[in-house]
């Protein structure tokens, strides 16, 4: 996962309980002065590696991605689960790995809701955060929404075989069949390209049977299911960095037009995203045609869309 703008390796740091991997993308062309770096935090069931192609999108930019404690690389690391242990893995992550000075986080999905709440942790003691973070690009997730009732024909046709728990339950002969598992996805019908197809295999996992699965413990991804919404740290973190105009005009919703099935609405709706504008005046929402909530990180203008924000939070850090 070395793109020419970046080297990459693969890091460990001690965390609560263990340790967890990192990974991170080094700029191959580091501008003067100290390197901007950006913490970029995957999905409930994913990992660091599907984060590779916005890593490659920032060239002289340092990205920080930890893989979240029972996923890939921490599949090891065992409960508290939940958005505050999550924000301070990721915390233990950017001490480690980053210079002194400002950080952008960057979260996708569950991701954008650990970033929120590090913000607020961060905001309510500066100093024991040891780094401020500068801006917050939250990739359809980390704002809270109303749960939409299910579709009728979702729960029928997809998301019973597609859906992120049905997933983790079955075992899969190799990397072939889990990917395509992913093929039969109505989320990536264009195709399992290869920032994908590395993330996907990196997650495959021997069962001990014979067989594989995905590494992510349904533990971890029901206890962080059921705390993204009654977390008091994520609503914190929302009132902390939203009630502040400063902090909150950087703040950069990008959202996708599809859902995790690639149905539409998103999970962002048009009415969600009004209420926010009138909640909470300057928030910067983008709203990205032609994507769903996976390949917004795997499509050329969703990464091109999430790039830029990333970018323009940064601004004249760059050099």
């Amino acid at each position: 996962m070395t793109a020419a703008s970046h080297a990459y390796r693969r890091a460990r740091v001690e965390v609560a309980g263990g340790r967890s991997t990192v990974g991170v993308w080094e700029p191959s062309a580091p501008p003067p002065g100290p390197v901007p770096t950006v913490c970029a935090i995957h999905g409930i069931t994913s990992n660091h590696l599907f984060l590779a192609g916005l890593a490659a999108a920032l060239p002289g930019v340092r990205v920080i991605a930890p893989d979240l404690r029972g996923r890939a690389g921490s599949r090891h690391l065992g409960a508290p689960y939940g958005m505050r242990a999550h924000a301070e893995d990721v915390l233990a992550a950017v001490r480690a790995f980053a210079e002194p000075g400002e950080v952008t986080l960057v979260g996708h999905s569950l991701g954008g809701f650990v970033a929120m709440t590090l913000a607020g942790l961060a905001a309510e003691d500066p100093a024991a955060a040891e780094h401020r973070f500068r801006g917050l690009v939250l990739i359809d997730g980390g704002l809270p929404r109303p749960p939409r009732p299910v579709r009728a024909a979702d729960a029928d046709n997809l998301l019973a075989a597609v859906g992120p728990e049905a997933r983790l339950s079955m075992a899969f002969d190799g990397a072939d069949a889990y990917l395509d598992f992913f093929r039969a996805h109505p989320a990536f019908a264009g195709g399992v390209g290869p920032v994908a197809g590395e993330s996907f295999r990196y997650d495959l996992v021997a069962d001990g049977d014979g067989g594989f699965r995905a590494s992510t413990s349904v533990e971890a991804m029901r206890a962080d299911s059921d705390d993204v919404y009654g977390a008091p740290d994520f609503g914190l973190g929302v009132e902390r960095v939203m009630a502040d105009p400063a902090r909150r005009r950087d703040v950069h919703l990008i959202v996708a037009e599809g859902d995790l099935v690639a149905a539409r609405p998103g999970l962002y709706t048009a009415g969600i995203l009004d209420g926010y504008r009138r909640r909470w005046p300057g928030v910067r929402i983008t709203e990205v045609a032609d994507t769903n909530h996976y390949d917004i990180l795997l499509s050329g203008h969703g990464i091109h869309a999430c790039a830029d924000a990333v970018l323009a939070t940064l601004g004249d850090d760059r050099g």
